[in-house]
């Protein structure tokens, strides 16, 4: 029996809203996440003042006033971007065709991180200290994370309705 009846972000059955959240999630996070990191990688210098490499990072391995963090950081971006399109391109596929062992890897990867986001939302709002710019990213973080916990939710449950035989 499905977790959910029914998509209630966009007032759709639970196929449609799958496919819509497996676009959504391959532009909004697979090509955006790309692009962040090709632009990190052409443009070492100017990410490296935006995100600050410490010892704490390294482990102590690398130099932080090197580049070579920075590479290996923005490399592993551009690889989990990489991953995730492809598996934001096989849950479409499994959707469009109603394949439901084709959506799981989209569902674990995508559970995985948001739980992890939202882990990180509930640390910044835990050491912020009291000061707003981090209240308001460990909230906006919060939203983001729980959206797409409930995003996983409603293709994870037309994998249900697919194991039921709802949608043949």
């Amino acid at each position: 029996m499905p977790l959910l009846k029914k998509c209630c972000c966009c007032c759709c059955d639970l196929r449609q809203g799958s496919l819509f959240i497996g676009i959504i999630s391959l532009l909004l996070i697979g090509i955006v996440e790309a692009v962040v990191a090709i632009y990190c990688l052409l443009n070492v210098e100017e990410a490296k003042k935006r995100v600050k490499f410490d010892n704490t990072v390294t482990f102590g391995i690398i130099d932080e006033n090197s580049d070579v963090a920075a590479f290996i950081f923005f490399s592993i971006l551009l690889l989990v971007a990489v991953i995730y399109i492809i598996v934001c391109l096989v849950l479409i596929h499994g959707v469009r065709n109603k394949r439901r062992f084709l959506m799981l890897p989209w569902i674990f990867f995508t559970f995985l991180n948001m739980v992890m986001a939202f882990s990180g939302g509930i640390l910044t709002l835990i050491n912020s200290h009291g000061h707003t710019g981090p209240i308001i990213v460990g909230v906006i973080v919060l939203f983001i994370s729980g959206t797409w916990i409930y995003f996983t939710c409603v293709v994870f449950s037309f994998f249900q309705a697919l194991q039921d035989g709802d949608y043949w």
